[in-house]
């Protein structure tokens, strides 16, 4: 349980900013990805592929498991 709360916290503290409007943003999240493609060298899947695509906030990627990890990690809060 402590190292999926510091996890959790880590994501939290390095991603999460809370916005002039009170609403919450997770941030750095990768806008597009995927392999292959009608040139596949541009889509490789390499380290270096992954850092050169967008970077938006709120994405669908980045905000469904950060929602998902959240439920789990009450899961274990409330086992306790």
């Amino acid at each position: 349980m402590k190292s999926a709360k510091k996890g959790f916290d880590g994501i939290q503290k390095q991603f999460i900013k809370e916005n002039a409007d009170n609403t919450i943003s997770i941030t750095k999240c990768c806008a597009v990805a995927g392999l292959g493609g009608k040139n596949p060298q541009d889509r490789d899947g390499s380290f270096e592929y992954y850092l050169s695509e967008p970077i938006r906030d709120n994405d669908a990627k980045a905000v469904g498991p950060f929602i998902m990890a959240g439920i789990e990690l009450q899961k274990i809060i409330d086992k306790k």
